[in-house]
């Protein structure tokens, strides 16, 4: 008995704690940011579902142990007003779970931890209307579809107590049982906006048009294990170019802390001179820098629109999200100064994605007559799953 109002104790304590606690947002990456792709899966047909995502224990916003009870789901960006829905007929279960967003396995039953709980059984539910919004400023949405448990459930007791596993990845199934035909978007991981940054210099005359000098661009979304590209813009049409690649912007060129970055392609004393690190060429371009110290360069040739683009793949996994990739523009100008080439600004990109996520999902007939018996394994897709708050 002793052992037994300990156990009440710990979880009444949790409770209290977790009861005070803020909604937060899962995965924590996504508080306050768009998910970047919504989608009508699960709730957007009128199809039975089977859905399921697994968040590696890294995309969750809190450590130890944390009581839920209920979770507040994400809809989709949409600035257009979408209709409420109702009602649906679902339950739902949560679990910690060895598998992770690489491992997680298209059999449902696979992915459960020995804590799968149903939280809410066979629940009716209706999805809130969204209104229409004036911007994309006023993105994201609320956290506003409710799924309250019927029961709540804890997250990680150990080591309070022997008999539950240790924190870990976390797996949150809905099985809607019945819905009826509308459409309804969930805020969804799928892309993410690469956080984009121009640094260094360049100056007048480093430019071929007056005015516009030689810019560099990056996709809005950066993926890691994913091609990217990267768009050079204001070149000499038809000319070669080089895009220089580092993973700094800091330090000096060619490693040396006597010529610091930005590094001059002249002497600012007299821009007729080439500057000491340049000094080898004999020639000067007077308004151009060097911003980063080149490690990788790849080549291209501008069109005759003097635009052109570089395309790579980059390293897969998830240890390389928030790598930042630091780039510059080398362009051959032949009639801009003596040392016939012209550079860009800096600009750098940081891969945002994809985080720790999964989504497993099966649509089935559930009004078909008899009743089928549900699927029990989905279609896998790494990298997707809701955004939602717990409560």
């Amino acid at each position: 008995m002793g052992s037994e109002l300990l156990l009440r104790a710990v979880l009444f304590g949790t409770l209290s704690i977790g009861s005070l606690a803020q909604n937060i947002t899962v995965p924590a990456a996504m508080n306050g940011i768009e998910g970047g792709g919504g989608t009508s899966i699960p709730f957007g047909t009128n199809q039975s579902c089977r859905y399921q995502c697994v968040y590696d224990a890294e995309e969750l916003p809190w450590t130890g142990p944390r009581v839920i009870t209920g979770l507040m789901l994400r809809p989709d960006g949409v600035l257009t007003a979408t209709p409420a829905k109702g009602f649906l007929d679902i339950s739902v279960l949560v679990s910690t779970t060895t598998r992770n967003s690489a491992t997680a396995s298209a059999v449902f039953a696979d992915n459960y931890g020995v804590d799968a709980t149903w939280v809410i059984s066979r629940q009716p539910l209706m999805l809130p209307a969204q209104p229409a919004l004036a911007s994309t400023a006023q993105l994201p949405r609320p956290a506003n579809i409710p799924l309250v448990f019927q029961v709540p459930w804890a997250y990680g007791l150990t080591p309070a107590t022997t008999s539950l596993p240790a924190p870990r990845n976390l797996l949150i199934e809905i099985h809607i049982h019945f819905q009826p035909a509308g459409p309804y978007r969930l805020d969804n991981l799928s892309s993410c906006t690469a956080t984009q940054v121009t640094f260094g210099q360049v100056q007048a005359p480093c430019e071929f048009t007056a005015g516009q000098p030689v810019t560099v661009s990056g996709d809005n979304s950066m993926l890691a294990g994913l091609d990217y590209s990267w768009q050079v813009a204001n070149m000499p049409p038809s000319m070669p170019f080089l895009l220089a690649v580092n993973l700094t912007n800091t330090g000096g060129l060619l490693g040396n802390p006597a010529w610091p970055l930005p590094y001059p392609m002249f002497d600012p004393a007299n821009p007729s001179q080439p500057s000491p690190a340049l000094a080898v060429f004999g020639f000067p371009a007077p308004g151009c820098y060097l911003n980063i110290d080149p490690v990788v360069t790849f080549s291209g040739q501008a069109n005759t629109a003097g635009a052109g683009a570089i395309t790579t793949s980059l390293p897969a996994g998830r240890q390389f999200v928030g790598t930042t990739f630091y780039t510059q523009a080398i362009v051959l100008a032949p009639t801009v100064n003596p040392l016939r080439f012209i550079t860009s600004a800096g600009r750098s990109s940081t891969i945002c994605g994809p985080l720790g996520v999964a989504r497993i999902h099966a649509f089935y007939n559930g009004a078909a007559t008899p009743p089928p018996t549900p699927p029990t394994s989905g279609q896998v897709g790494i990298g997707v799953g809701m955004v939602f708050e717990v409560m």
